[in-house]
């Protein structure tokens, strides 16, 4: 509950629509959405890529108790309007007289955090080249209930600590009591009057004083900023299905996974076939002599190639010379290449595993070599096949460097051939090295994972189905 600050007996509380997943915010951050200086996005706030429409209401001609000048604010004349504004607009946020009963399922009211710490300057002092520069959510705990009462406990400075709370409206008071705890504590100085507050914080040595953050402002108070603790769950139902936003800073994934399935799809339609039918002809239909060894040999040796080279590669020949541009079709011809060798080498030695009786057995039934290849040996060497098709997905998910070269950046999903686009591997690398989101960065390494284990999975049980057909044949 807000209170205006010439009238504390007009209180009002801040509303939005149920669909941001938000639970409390800090005045500051109210006051800089409704003046020009606002973030117009939820990101800031609740992650989410959603842009804020601001909403104001005021009885009368009087000015606003909170600074409605943004060019963005639309304004309603009524609490019930406004209600109704909220609960129809799913990025909107507003307020209404504390009094008003808000029976829309749609809207629901968020706590606004408007409570600052300052300190006396003493405190701030250096002495031994420590001084105090923050305050943790344990610290303000340990000051409020008593537990720490000297400043030596938190710095080098061998100071009392004089705990004071300006409350100058009975809402407030209980607010902040019912969250501290400090309705007993008599430790610390309770008063209503600013000017006896503002004095004591400029003349008490150790002091610390909890006020609204506008008092401490107007008056020039020394603030200590103060760190609240969150944890939850990083990987979420919402960072998997809503869209990212346009520096991945906030948002979903949803788009980046899609991405990835796709470029998996696409090497693999492009790969899978080329390298079978390269092995085959290694295997069935060559002559073994020095070329086809020389062969052999550059296929084991393209298979252990950094695939930094192959992004080399691909941005010279394909974004250059063929002039392809960086973007979708670029990134699965230069990751074709990279996968080929791995496909390849894997294909010959599952082909080279069939039992030759399976040939002569094939042959003397009267039929030809194609349709021995067909319908005899790569049926039966297909899980080593597939074996090899998982390594090429492992490392086409895995792999990073080729792609920095080749596909880009840009979070929207594909569109077009030469769209530019971003995978998980990508995406991962990215938040890491220019420090977006580190827990960003886990969730997406985590559904990075969970998408090779599934393939893993599928593959394996694709397999087992294979081998007992086999055997049953």
């Amino acid at each position: 509950v807000i209170a205006e600050p010439d009238h504390p007996e007009r209180e009002y509380r801040f509303i939005v629509n149920k669909k941001i997943r938000i639970k409390d915010m800090m005045w500051i951050d109210l006051k800089n959405i409704y003046t020009a200086e606002r973030r117009d996005k939820w990101g800031f706030y609740s992650q989410q890529n959603i842009k804020i429409d601001a909403v104001s209401y005021k009885s009368g001609n009087e000015k606003n108790f909170i600074d409605d000048s943004g060019k963005f604010v639309s304004r309603v004349k009524s609490p019930e309007e406004m209600v109704r504004k909220v609960a129809e607009t799913k990025s909107a946020i507003g307020f209404v007289p504390a009094v008003f009963p808000v029976e829309s399922r749609k809207v629901k009211t968020v706590p606004v955090r408007r409570i600052s710490v300052t300190v006396h300057p003493s405190v701030t002092e250096v002495v031994d080249n420590r001084f105090l520069t923050e305050l943790n959510e344990e610290q303000v705990r340990m000051i409020l209930t008593g537990e720490a009462d000297n400043w030596s406990l938190f710095t080098a400075l061998d100071l009392a600590i004089k705990p004071v709370i300006y409350l100058p409206t009975e809402g407030a008071g209980k607010a902040f009591n019912e969250y501290y705890g400090t309705e007993k504590n008599s430790v610390i100085h309770v008063l209503t009057d600013k000017d006896i507050f503002i004095n004591y914080m400029k003349d008490t040595p150790g002091a610390v004083g909890f006020c609204f953050i506008d008092t401490a402002r107007e008056a020039g108070l020394t603030l200590i900023p103060t760190l609240r603790e969150e944890s939850g769950a990083n990987l979420t139902f919402h960072f998997l299905v809503e869209p990212p936003s346009r520096s991945g800073e906030w948002g979903g994934i949803s788009y980046v996974i899609i991405n990835t399935l796709l470029l998996i799809f696409f090497t693999l339609l492009v790969s899978t076939p080329i390298g079978i039918a390269a092995a085959v002809y290694l295997v069935e239909y060559s002559k073994q002599n020095r070329l086809v060894k020389i062969l052999r040999m550059g296929t084991e040796t393209l298979a252990g190639i950094p695939s930094i080279i192959f992004g080399l590669f691909g941005y010279i020949f394909f974004v250059q010379i063929l002039k392809l541009g960086i973007g979708f079709i670029s990134s699965t011809l230069s990751v074709t290449l990279m996968i080929l060798p791995t496909i390849i080498r894997t294909s010959e030695e599952a082909l080279l595993s069939v039992p030759a009786t399976f040939r002569e057995g094939s042959y003397a039934l009267g039929a030809s070599r194609l349709e021995t290849i067909i319908k005899v040996i790569i049926p039966a060497a297909s899980p080593g096949i597939l074996t090899g098709v998982i390594l090429a997905i492992g490392r086409t998910v895995g792999e990073t460097a080729v792609l920095l070269y080749t596909l880009g950046s840009n979070l929207d999903l594909v569109k077009s051939a030469t769209s530019s686009a971003r995978v998980l591997s990508l995406h991962l690398y990215l938040l890491f090295a220019e420090a977006i989101s580190f827990e960003r960065a886990f969730a997406t390494g985590a559904v990075l994972i969970f998408i090779v284990l599934i393939v893993n999975l599928l593959t394996t049980r694709l397999i087992g189905r294979i081998n007992r057909f086999n055997s049953n044949a």
